[in-house]
């Protein structure tokens, strides 16, 4: 059975949730978020976005399904 990708609409199978041009392309952008955090690892979301041209509400997404995390930086300069 062919189900439609949740993102596009293009045709795929039925047990994803997004087609593989679409997960290739979050994948993308999740290297080019991690790239780019370990370069400037003080950024936060905004600076992030306007960096990679990537949007902070996808920015936030990663964030929020734990694929990147948020690090409180009062925690180190207390050590």
């Amino acid at each position: 059975m062919m189900e439609s990708c949740l993102k596009c609409g293009s045709p795929m199978n039925a047990k994803d949730l997004i087609c593989s041009v679409c997960g290739q392309n979050d994948y993308d952008e999740y290297q080019l978020i991690r790239n780019y955090v370990k370069t400037y690892p003080n950024s936060n979301a905004m600076q992030i976005a306007n960096a990679t041209g990537i949007s902070i509400s996808k920015i936030l997404r990663f964030i929020k399904s734990g694929s990147l995390t948020v690090v409180d930086q009062d925690v180190h300069r207390r050590s």
